[in-house]
């Protein structure tokens, strides 16, 4: 399958809590990376591999913030310049592993794969709603999705399968979502809005606010394609008379391969911040909701693999945002492949 991801955008390469002293694998973008935290806390990320004999520097070793290779003994420091080689005095000038700008934003660590000379211009996407996180709590959770990335964004842009998916979600006296009530669309990203009519608690609903089952109120459902990296879904449960509970579904999405995609997730709440039992319901619950949504994305992965004739699956009005997102992805990926293409041309008449 061709790559339909940009390059040129910050991905999340792990949680802050995955990368500590040892040597963590991980493939993004359908290339190696290995991660680690030096002594004084800050991330590095390099080509997962030996310029000698390709083997995986994360299957080395740390010496200090070096890494030595777990092959013949070769060692790099932090930028990823060879700085010895047991087997000879000499080191060969110029030698180094391709080393990717990072930048830490807990719980998320992002890294920059693309154009070295562009990631500075390009900061890290931020999350609508949630500013610099204070007074919210969260969980986070790593999976993996045997799935193309764009599929899971445009899943999550149309909620309306919550009725044959996850039925026990939906608040008892909702029959059908209404429209969306607006699609913006910027540059780079889509967001799309919805407030519901009046209906009584869900159970889950009344679980995590403490709320008896028949208060009544409205749902506001906003969710944004922030980037083709990051997936925000904000939930608001207003009660009648009362104050506002929020929920906000924070998902990074980075592509292993075209076929394949880590998830970042993080459950926030504005609400019971110092109540655990809710967050590890929040938790649980959400975590079966991703498996169910994994499990019919593979299958559409798998699918799409082995129709061997074009396919044109038609649209729907609740796929407005799911389309605009692609289409942005897409845009960014056309707009690399001329670049590189102008680039070669004017590389070979030079």
């Amino acid at each position: 399958m061709r790559p339909n991801y940009p390059f040129n955008c910050w991905y999340v390469a792990a949680t802050s809590d995955e990368v500590g002293q040892g040597l963590l694998a991980r493939r993004l973008l359908d290339w190696p990376v290995v991660l680690y935290r030096r002594g004084s806390g800050d991330i590095v990320a390099m080509e997962d591999r030996c310029i000698h004999r390709a083997y995986p520097l994360s299957a080395g070793r740390r010496d200090g913030d070096r890494v030595v290779c777990g092959y013949h003994g070769f060692s790099y420091e932090p930028d990823g310049c060879l700085v010895d080689v047991p087997s000879q005095e000499n080191v060969p000038p110029g030698a180094r592993v391709r080393t990717y700008p990072v930048h830490e934003q807990s719980p998320f660590i992002w890294i920059w794969l693309g154009d070295p000379g562009v990631a500075a211009l390009r900061p890290p996407p931020r999350v609508p709603w949630y500013a610099d996180g204070a007074g919210w709590v969260s969980t986070n959770e790593v999976l993996h999705v045997d799935a193309n990335y764009l599929l899971l964004h445009e899943h999550y842009l149309d909620l309306t399968d919550v009725f044959v998916m996850h039925p026990e979600v939906v608040p008892p006296d909702i029959e059908v979502l209404p429209q969306l009530d607006e699609v913006e669309v910027s540059e780079r990203s889509v967001s799309y809005s919805r407030v519901t009519p009046p209906s009584r608690l869900a159970a889950w609903e009344a679980e995590v606010t403490g709320l008896p089952a028949n208060t009544t109120g409205i749902r506001c459902e906003e969710g944004s394609f922030v980037s083709p990296a990051l997936h925000v879904q904000h939930y608001v449960i207003e009660p009648d008379g009362g104050p506002a509970y929020d929920l906000l579904r924070i998902q990074g999405f980075t592509p292993e391969s075209p076929g394949a995609t880590h998830i970042f997730l993080q459950m926030a709440r504005n609400y019971a911040t110092d109540n655990d039992r809710v967050g590890e319901f929040l938790r649980a619950m959400f975590h079966e909701w991703a498996l169910r949504d994994a499990t019919v994305l593979e299958t559409v992965q798998r699918c799409l693999g082995e129709d061997t004739l074009p396919r044109r699956d038609i649209n729907v009005k609740a796929d407005r945002a799911a389309v605009r997102a692609r289409r942005i992805a897409m845009e960014m990926v056309d707009e690399e492949s001329g670049r590189f293409a102008l680039n070669r041309i004017l590389a070979a008449s030079s």
